[in-house]
């Protein structure tokens, strides 16, 4: 059986999926994580050493997702800091400043007045060199949706579009959504928030009774201006009930050099200790994704409990995710991490 490593300082950690949980196949590659790094941010300031250990001037920062932009990389968040949507520039990926901005001030005349908070943003550069924002916020009257957002910056702000771009009422919402260029076709993925309707999950607003939902991951091709979609969707992977608590979201794609697209997703309850990072390979961009693996959960003592909501920088060397700092706190702050990831021990180069 595989093991994925995780190397946190001078210590070598073996994350072994349990009994129940998906494997990798044993002609994929392994993935990993190096250099695991908790990002201490503060107005004005940035890391203060590599460390994982040390002064926690950190702020909660969820589900976050990079990009390079205007001569930095840009990191995104949900809600924060009281910004709808809170940036952070960094030159490296690993030391990070928070910003004043607020990248999304106006979310849209659909979004809810009475929920303005949003989540999982993902910013892509479309080919006239405009900076989309895919978002999630609350439709008036109505589920989550996913907007969409332009702007000539990548600090913003970001001008919502007139309507939502995806919505999906009938099956309890459309969430976390992330864009991917393929280098012929963009594409757009994003969650269906079929928990959000109640069954055996744990992650509801109701008591867990019945069946697991569906909570499918989607992917849909878009134009070239990341805004207009195309073609019609498909589903590429679902959660396996007890498994993964009947939730899998928050997906990441990429293109590994063995031809192969790997998904990165986020399954359990994110409130939830159990939530982690797990991954599945498909030789097709929208195709099924199977021989599933786990990147990383919680780590005892390493001060990173229920890690989710993985981006990838557009190089394959950088993620950044989000994870508690101590056991069983469901919703208190998610702060910033960093890692390289490794595939066949080999890290993709900038």
């Amino acid at each position: 059986m595989k093991s994925f490593l995780l190397l946190f300082g001078a210590g070598l950690v073996a994350a072994r999926p349990s009994g129940t949980a998906p494997r990798a196949a044993a002609d994929l590659p392994t993935l990993g994580l190096t250099n695991l790094t908790k990002i201490d941010m503060a107005n004005g300031g940035g890391l203060q050493g590599r460390r994982l250990a040390g002064p926690f001037m950190g702020v909660d920062f969820p589900d976050p997702s990079i990009i390079w932009g205007d001569g930095s990389w840009k990191a995104y968040g949900t809600s924060s800091n009281g910004k709808k949507i809170p940036v952070a520039t960094s030159s490296d990926t690993w030391s990070w400043t928070l910003t004043g901005n607020d990248a999304l001030p106006n979310p849209g005349s659909w979004v809810d007045p009475k929920d303005q908070g949003i989540w999982a943003p993902d910013v892509q550069k479309n080919d006239a060199g405009v900076y989309v924002m895919y978002y999630t916020a609350r439709q008036n009257g109505g589920n989550h949706c996913i907007g969409a957002a332009t702007s000539n910056s990548a600090l913003g702000p970001f001008t919502p579009q007139n309507q939502p771009l995806i919505c999906d009422g009938a099956n309890g919402g459309v969430i976390d959504a992330s864009g991917y260029d393929d280098g012929v076709n963009r594409w757009i993925l994003w969650k269906v928030d079929g928990n959000s309707l109640g069954g055996a999950t744990t992650c509801q607003g109701g008591k867990p009774s019945g069946d697991y939902r569906s909570t499918p991951i989607k992917i849909q091709r878009v134009a070239r201006d990341a805004l207009t979609l195309l073609d019609s969707p498909k589903t590429i992977l679902d959660n396996e009930g007890a498994a993964n608590n009947g939730v899998v979201e928050a997906p990441a794609l990429y293109k590994i050099a063995d031809g192969n697209f790997v998904l990165f997703y986020s399954a359990h309850c994110y409130s939830s200790d159990d939530y982690d990072v797990e991954y599945a390979f498909s030789n097709t961009i929208d195709g099924s994704y199977t021989n599933r693996g786990i990147l990383i959960r919680t780590v005892d003592n390493r001060g990173v409990y229920g890690p989710g909501g993985l981006d990838i920088d557009p190089n394959g060397k950088t993620v950044v995710f989000h994870g508690r700092l101590h056991p069983n706190q469901g919703n208190a702050a998610r702060e910033l991490y960093s890692a390289e990831l490794t595939i066949n021990g080999r890290s993709i180069g900038l």
